[in-house]
């Protein structure tokens, strides 16, 4: 079996090499037609064909269906005269606006005369014959707005489909030339219910808005096929719409609906058009309706995109107007875990959702002076140790100014944004009270000058071995930001065997990568999903699975756990950032399975308000009942929050 391109031109120059490239690993040869190009369209055919099989024709253009079926018949000619097998060769009639994707074609079993083509045209998705079988006697019908009158199968976009550019040489003057061609049409066939359907279709495009909706009624009487009745239906309302005839709009986009209840299109118009005008109760009443209908399957201009996550995505806006926060969060969440249009728009829009949560909290216990007046104490980590919880508390010598979310930095009680942000980290044990600084003197490694000094955002865990270790965000013994990693002995207050960590992509700054407790493992990514082992000073990766859009904004919290109640489950607290002034973060929980696949996800939180609330201190109780969490507030004010297990609200992935 072959294919063989036909093609008919006009003025194409700016798209021919694009058209014709895209099928030169499927086409064995190409039949163009001209019809009377002015620019150099021939000039790059006649090139493109010396060194590829194939004719240039040139016709004098009546119409369409009279030329296309001049171009099908010019490469019945050319494929006779070079003793080509018809029965075994099929024709692909495409435009040069249009880009061919093969797909498994070049394996699929054609026996049919003809087969219809998905043609994706931006949100709208329609069958098309576009393969012929060069033995059979095709005929183009129309003088615009044409088909080809044969015998056809489907072919799913999973073979083939058309991607349409809709960027032809002849697209300039598209609606005056179809007006003048579709009105002598219907000179010559006053009854001809496909010209007046498609010269209603063109009114519209040229905004002569009340000829069209005069010209769709009279296709309505005349009758015939279904799709194209109901399709004029919609676009009469449509068209009131553009008018600004709101009750007209409304009745006519109902009547469409009535008569065709499997296409959401019409609804979608009406939920869109309510919204907007902040009729939020009626707007939700028609995106009710709307999700109960599934895709259609006609064939006549199917705007997928309203099937497809449209009406989730109004109903994400319209849950918080109507009162409905809770179900309007999880419409938010399960809309970004799909592959949907307005991804931004409903992320962006997430944080009116999100609430704090209903639990009290409590200070940190540990003394804001532990390393004098220009420190205090900021982020947590958790870890066992004996089989007690113990802190490392980080301490800080600035403090976020509240409006534009700036550093200000204190050295001997002085502040000032020019010194150097400094870190500090100490041992606490919360049942004696104790505390033991951590040494930053005991790093081993080559210091540089810089303007971060000492250790940020240490997490401790225990690796594999039993080892209780350390990761921590670095930026004073490498040019670069990059992970910290070593041996934590909280009772000398030493770091020991000490190292920077490569970034296993180059990256100019590497943070929040989270350790998994009693584990040699390190989740470095959350888009993708990564999880690596380290080996030295390198992060070996070896788990890899793809994760939904809403991943993308992931950031690693606090140390992963293994809780055992759940055998084969790991579970992390992660947060997204929304980047205003000052930056606001929002917390969830990750829940996986085995080898790390993605089960799902918890509600969004906050702590206690919508700010830099930061948390790396997270570790469930023996009975795995209850989460301790620890947060800060602008990098200032740890506070202890329990949380039970059981009020957790989980989101399928």
């Amino acid at each position: 079996m072959q294919f063989v391109l036909v093609l008919m031109i006009r003025n194409e120059e700016k798209i021919l090499l694009r058209c014709l490239e895209a099928v030169s690993d499927l086409v064995s040869a190409f039949c163009i037609c001209d019809t009377g190009s002015t620019d150099s369209s021939c000039e790059i055919a006649t090139e493109f064909l010396k060194t590829h099989k194939g004719c240039l024709t040139q016709e004098t253009w009546k119409d369409f269906g009279h030329n296309r079926t001049l171009s099908f018949q010019n490469a019945q000619t050319y494929l006779k005269k070079e003793g080509w097998d018809l029965p075994n060769t099929y024709g692909l009639l495409i435009d040069a606006d249009m880009i061919f994707v093969a797909n498994s074609l070049k394996t699929t079993k054609l026996d049919h005369e003809g087969y219809t083509v998905v043609q994706k045209a931006g949100n709208l998705e329609y069958p098309n014959t576009r393969l012929v079988r060069m033995d059979y006697n095709w005929k183009c019908k129309g003088v615009t707005h044409e088909y080809w009158d044969g015998p056809t199968k489907h072919l799913a976009s999973s073979v083939c489909y058309i991607d349409d550019r809709n960027d032809g040489g002849c697209k300039a003057d598209k609606f005056e030339r179809d007006m003048r061609l579709l009105e002598h049409g219907l000179e010559e066939e006053p009854e001809n219910g496909r010209y007046m359907f498609y010269l209603a279709q063109t009114y519209n495009g040229l905004g002569k808005l009340k000829e069209c909706i005069a010209l769709y009624k009279k296709r309505i009487a005349v009758g015939g096929w279904e799709e194209e009745l109901w399709y004029s239906h919609y676009m009469i309302g449509k068209s009131w719409l553009a008018l600004k005839n709101i009750p007209k709009f409304e009745e006519w986009m109902l009547r469409a609906y009535e008569r065709r209840p499997t296409r959401a299109e019409p609804i979608y118009q009406l939920a869109k058009y309510f919204r907007d005008v902040s009729q939020h109760h009626k707007a939700y009443h028609y995106t009710q309706l709307g999700l109960s209908i599934p895709l259609s399957a006609d064939a006549l201009f199917v705007e997928t995109d309203v099937y497809k996550g449209m009406f989730e995505y109004e109903a994400s806006i319209l849950l918080f107007y109507i009162g409905q926060a809770q179900k309007g969060l999880d419409m938010s969440v399960r809309y970004m875990l799909n592959d949907r249009q307005h991804m931004e728009s409903v992320y962006n829009n997430l944080p009116f959702y999100i609430d704090p949560l209903p639990y009290s909290s409590k200070a940190h216990p540990i003394a804001r002076d532990v390393f004098g007046e220009d420190y205090h104490p900021t982020s947590v980590s958790l870890f066992r140790l004996n089989g007690k919880t113990m802190h490392n508390v980080r301490f800080v010598n600035y403090v976020i100014n509240p409006q534009t979310g700036s550093y200000l930095m204190k050295e001997n009680g002085i502040v000032s944004e020019n010194y150097k942000v400094r870190t500090q980290n100490a041992f606490y044990d919360p049942e004696t009270g104790e505390v033991v600084k951590m040494r930053d003197d005991s790093v081993t490694l080559q210091r540089r000058d810089n303007r971060i000094v000492g250790l940020e955002d240490v997490r401790v865990y225990t690796n594999a071995s039993g080892t209780l270790c350390c990761t921590a965000t670095s930026w004073e013994y490498t040019e670069k930001i990059r992970i910290f990693q070593s041996v934590y002995d909280p009772i000398q207050g030493l770091y020991s065997d000490c190292r920077i960590l490569n970034s296993p992509g180059e990256q100019e700054c590497e943070k929040n990568w989270l350790p998994i407790d009693v584990t040699d493992d390190v989740i470095y990514q959350w888009n993708p999903l990564r999880v690596g082992k380290i080996n030295g000073n390198d992060l070996a990766i070896h788990t890899h699975h793809e994760t939904p859009w809403y991943f993308k904004h992931f950031r690693g919290s606090a140390v992963a756990f293994q809780p055992p109640q759940h055998r084969g489950e790991t579970w992390a607290l992660v947060h997204t950032v929304e980047y205003c002034q000052p930056r606001k973060y929002f917390h969830l929980f990750v829940r996986m399975g085995e080898n790390y696949k993605v089960k799902s996800i918890s509600r969004p939180f906050v702590f206690r308000a919508k700010t830099i609330e930061y948390c790396i201190g997270c570790q469930p109780d023996r009975a795995f009942t209850t989460l301790t969490c620890v947060f800060s507030t602008m990098d200032d004010t740890p506070r202890i929050m329990e949380i039970p297990i059981s009020s957790l609200e989980w989101i399928q992935v």
